[in-house]
C-alpha cells in the first residue's frame, strides 16, 4: 500500500514572509514526512547509498547515479506534485517546446518548495540533502532551489549542452544537484554528462531553453564576451570526451556538480513521460556572485532577491541551510 501526502498550495504570500516561514521547516518536515509513510533518508542509509569510494568516483566523473535512493512512497507524493504544479505553475514557469515551436511539452518551473507542500517536505523532510552534503564534501546543505523538468512524449525540444554553473550566480566548488526519476527513463531519452568536464575552467555563454537569449521569465544579457559551449557531439564522434548516462527507475537519483556539461534529448521515441525533479545544493564555500547574464536578474525581478551583497556566504533567509534546520 502506498501512502499519499496531502497536497496543499502553500498560501500566496509575499516572498520576503514565504522566508520566514523557512525557519520552522527542517524538523517539522521530516516529523510530517514520516507521518505520511514517506522514510527520510537517514545519515546512516545516506553513507550506505554513497559510501566513500562512490564519493571519490563522483568526484572523478562529475556524475553519478543512486540506485533505489527514494521508495514509492516519495515518488507518488512528488508524481502528485509535480501534476498539480503544471496545472497551476509558477512565476518563473517556461513551456519550452511551446516557445520555441516544437512539438510536445518540456515543463520547466522553479522554487516549487515554496508554493507547494509536498515539495517542501521533500526538500526538508527526505534526507536527499544528506547525499548532496556527502558528494560535496561539505557540512552544510543550502537550499538554492528546486525545478520541476517535464519532456511528455511526442517533445521535440532538447535540453542543450550545457554546464549549471554559468547560468548561476555563485562562487565555490560545493555546488551540487540531485534529480530524481520519477518515471522509467531510458538512457537515450535521459541526462547525460561529459566524464570529468566539472574540471573544465569553463563559463561559457548561455541562452534560455527556449532558444534565444530571453524568455520573459529569464534574461542572460551582456556577455557575449563569453565562448559558447563545446560542440559536444562531433567531441565525443572524435574520441575526446566520453559520456556518462544511465537508464534508470522511479527512485533512482542523479548527483552531480554544477560545472559538468550535460545534456538530453527530446522524447520523441518514448510512450511514456520524462518527469525530472532536481534540487540544487550549496555548500561550505559557496558565496554570491553579482555577475550578469546569469538567472539572478529574472529571479528578482520575480520576487526571488537574496538581498545578499556580493561577496557574502550564500547562507540567507532564501537559501537555507537544509541540514541545521
Amino acid at each position: 500500500m502506498l501512502f499519499r501526502l496531502t497536497l496543499r498550495r502553500l498560501p500566496a504570500s509575499p516572498p520576503p514572509l514565504r522566508r520566514r516561514l523557512l525557519s520552522s521547516m527542517g524538523a517539522a518536515a521530516e516529523e510530517a514526512a514520516e507521518a505520511a509513510g514517506l522514510v527520510p533518508l537517514t545519515a546512516a542509509r545516506a553513507a550506505e547509498l554513497l559510501p566513500a569510494e562512490a564519493v571519490a568516483q563522483l568526484q572523478a566523473d562529475g556524475a553519478a547515479c543512486v540506485r533505489g535512493a527514494l521508495g514509492p512512497a516519495w515518488v507518488e507524493a512528488l508524481r502528485a506534485a509535480a501534476e498539480a504544479n503544471m496545472a497551476d505553475p509558477g512565476p518563473l514557469c517556461d513551456e519550452h517546446a511551446d516557445a520555441a515551436g516544437k512539438a510536445g511539452r518540456f515543463h520547466d518551473d522553479q522554487f516549487l518548495y515554496l508554493r507547494h507542500e509536498a515539495f517542501r517536505h521533500f526538500v526538508f523532510g527526505s534526507g536527499v540533502a544528506r547525499l548532496a552534503a556527502r558528494a560535496m564534501g561539505s557540512s552544510a546543505a543550502h537550499i538554492f532551489y528546486d525545478q520541476l523538468l517535464v519532456k511528455e512524449p511526442g517533445t521535440d525540444a532538447p535540453t542543450p549542452w550545457h554546464n549549471d554553473t554559468s547560468y548561476w550566480h555563485l562562487n565555490g566548488d560545493h555546488i551540487c544537484s540531485t534529480w530524481v526519476a520519477l518515471d522509467t527513463v531510458k538512457r537515450e531519452q535521459g541526462v547525460q554528462y561529459v566524464r570529468g568536464s566539472h574540471r573544465l575552467p569553463l563559463l561559457h555563454a548561455v541562452t534560455n531553453f527556449s532558444g534565444g537569449d530571453n524568455s520573459d521569465k529569464n534574461t542572460y544579457n551582456d556577455r557575449a564576451d563569453l565562448p559558447p559551449v563545446p560542440d559536444v557531439d562531433e567531441e565525443v564522434a572524435a574520441g575526446r570526451m566520453e559520456l556518462l548516462g544511465w537508464d534508470m527507475e522511479p527512485g533512482d537519483v542523479l548527483i552531480f556538480f554544477s560545472a559538468s556539461l550535460h545534456g538530453a534529448k527530446g522524447n520523441l521515441g518514448s510512450a511514456g513521460r520524462r518527469r525530472g525533479y532536481a534540487v540544487r545544493w550549496l555548500g561550505d564555500d559557496v558565496t554570491f556572485e553579482d555577475r550578469p547574464g546569469t538567472m539572478n536578474e529574472g529571479w528578482v525581478a520575480a520576487g526571488y532577491d537574496n538581498g545578499l551583497a556580493p561577496g557574502a556566504k550564500i547562507a540567507c533567509a532564501l537559501h537555507p541551510d537544509v541540514l541545521a534546520q
